[in-house]
């Protein structure tokens, strides 16, 4: 996960807040030696369809975590083929 993203109540603007500080994953991955597959912003809707069992990404199909999702299932399954 990364940072955490909220529109702006008052301009509708998105803004992220770097929770866990940046870049800690892809320096992990490069230690380990495994590819980095990316970053997933913390939306509250990925908790919500957690819990209600729905997929988020289906629900909200272009959010920001949907398309990372996307991307880095795309790259799993490039590998996996």
């Amino acid at each position: 996960m990364s940072g955490f993203s909220v529109k702006c109540s008052h301009c509708g603007e998105l803004e992220t807040y770097d929770l866990f500080g940046t870049g800690g994953g892809k320096k992990a991955a490069e230690e380990l030696g495994v590819p980095f597959l990316g970053k997933i912003p913390i939306e509250l809707g990925v908790r919500e369809g957690g819990d209600e069992g729905l997929p988020f990404t289906l629900k909200n199909p272009e959010s920001a975590s949907a398309k990372a999702f996307r991307k880095i299932t795309k790259q799993i399954r490039e590998f996996v083929e």
